[in-house]
Order: C-alpha cells, then structure tokens, then sequence
C-alpha cells in the first residue's frame, strides 16, 4: 500500500506550486515495463514517458519513440527492492538505452573539482549497483552539454537518482543540464543560477524522497 500520490499532487498544485503532471503520463502507460520489478527507478521507457511530459510543460517538443532503438546494456540487473525483500526467485531485470552518447559531453565533480564524466559509466554493468551505469552514480554536481540538433538553452536539475535515467532523454532538448543533488551539494543554488546563466529550474524526485528529504529548504539558499 501506499500513499494517494495523485491527492498530494494536487494538493502541491493548488497551492501554487508549478507542477508537472508526470503522474499521469506514466498512468496512461501502466500496462508497460515503465518500472523495473527489483528496483525502485523507472526503466528507460519509463524515464521517456516522464522526460516528455516535463518538455511538453515547458514548451518544448516532445520526442517520437520511434525515432531510437532500444540497446540491451545488462540482462543480469537485480536492484534494491530485491536486495531488502527477501523475495530471491524473481528473474533479473534488463537496463536499456535510447539515446546515444555522440555529441554528449560530461563533466563530474564528485569532490568539487570537474573530472571527465560519461554519460552511461560501462563499469558499473559488472558491479552489484548496476543502475549507476547512468552517470556514474550519485554526485553533488554534474554538467551535461549536447550538441544535439535542437538542443538549446541551460536547465538546472534538482534531483535525485530518477533523473540518471532521465538525464539522455533531455539531451535531445538542451543544451546545457546542471545537475545538483542537495544531499551532497552544499553552495547557494542562487548563486549557481546566476553565474551559469541558467534558463528554467526543475525539480526532480522521486516521491517517498521528496517527502522525507530535508535538505529541500537548500532551494531557498
């Protein structure tokens, strides 16, 4: 059981709050693999259908499924629900992607300092935490520019780890993402958006995170 996520919602937008409807873009495809059964994350169909309801909120152009081809990266993912459940007869689930790496810079900074990124970390395929393969993993900042066709503007990502998934999905559409998780960042966002010249700011959760974080009053820093 759990809590009536789509009441909260809609208590969150009538009390002014600028909202993205992602709940219902997933509803509409509940009968799909848009959730990985051993793990908490959306897959990356899932990661799809959430990142175009966010570009459609923001006036940018939807992306058409049609246009990638899914690449099988692991057949052997068993993530944290597995780990904590107990339940050990359940297959393994697989990791796909979509979005290819061309024109995709990354850069880290896992201790402050920028080191070269990726945007799919292959290493972490032979690793136990198989998810991380997305970026890396968790990290207070990383920057992602693309020289995609279309892709223009600078968008900071308040997140947590629903957006690593997410993160190829919006390099079709801008051109620069700044991505901060409050966990580990501790510097003024407000500062951050003015010297990056940074055009729109979301902010990414998953729901049990956004309800229990408390370090979201950093938004106000």
């Amino acid at each position: 059981p759990v809590a009536d996520y789509a009441a909260i919602l809609q208590v969150l937008t009538d009390a002014g709050v600028d909202t993205v409807d992602v709940f219902s873009a997933l509803a509409a495809h509940s009968g799909e693999s848009i959730y990985y059964r051993t793990d908490h994350h959306w897959t990356s169909l899932g990661a799809f259908y959430g990142a175009n309801a966010i570009l459609e909120a923001m006036g940018r152009k939807p992306l058409d499924l049609s246009d990638y081809v899914p690449t099988t990266v692991s057949e052997s993912f068993y993530g944290t629900i597995f780990s904590t459940s107990g339940v050990r007869w359940l297959p393994p689930d697989s990791i796909e992607t979509y979005i290819p790496e061309d024109g995709v810079t990354v850069t880290s900074y896992p201790n402050g300092k920028p080191e070269p990124g990726k945007l799919y970390d292959a290493s972490y395929l032979a690793r136990k935490n198989k998810y991380a393969y997305f970026l890396g993993g968790n990290q207070p900042l990383c920057v992602v520019r693309s020289e995609k066709p279309g892709a223009e503007g600078k968008l900071l990502l308040v997140r947590d780890s629903y957006a690593d998934s997410l993160t190829p999905f919006l390099t079709e559409r801008f051109a620069e993402i700044h991505l901060i998780d409050l966990r580990y960042y501790r510097a003024s966002l407000q500062d951050y958006i003015r010297e990056n010249g940074i055009d729109r700011v979301l902010v990414l959760y998953g729901f049990s995170n956004f309800t229990t974080d408390r370090n979201l009053f950093l938004l106000a820093k």
